[in-house]
């Protein structure tokens, strides 16, 4: 497996990872049951995102991460639960624009297929958390 190729899905994953924490830890936080329930749903994504991230690392003979990125202590030291939903999606946008930096590199048709449903993925679930921060559910 192409070293750099191997670096960015694991990158991708740990991001994942920290995302899927971020989420169960808003979850209990949040008031609204929509929101709470919209939470647990974006939350459920990124643990799949993550798991099928690292079955792409491994089918194309690569060693999966099992690290958790940085993201959740950036989150945490945010004080306002607001603002940490605001970085949340911040973070969200980050996994779209490195996806659609890499895609055209992607030469595994299988891996880029994930790819653009992944991005496609996160677009969604950044409306629905925009949309409720509008709604004042935040």
């Amino acid at each position: 497996m192409d070293t750099k190729l191997e670096e960015f899905l694991n990158v991708m994953g740990e991001a994942e990872r920290a995302g899927g924490r971020v989420l169960h830890e808003l979850t209990e936080l949040a008031k609204s049951l929509v929101l709470r329930e919209l939470l647990k749903k974006v939350g459920h994504d990124e643990g799949y995102y993550a798991s099928e991230l690292a079955a792409h690392v491994r089918r194309l003979g690569g060693a999966p991460s099992n690290k958790t990125g940085d993201f959740v202590e950036k989150v945490r030291a945010v004080g306002d639960f607001r603002a940490k939903l605001e970085l949340l999606n911040r973070g969200q946008r980050w996994v779209i624009r490195k996806i659609e930096e890499q895609l055209p590199s992607i030469a595994d048709a299988e891996l880029n297929a994930f790819l653009v449903v992944m991005a496609k993925g996160h677009h969604v679930n950044i409306g629905a958390l925009d949309d409720a921060l509008k709604e004042g559910l935040a």
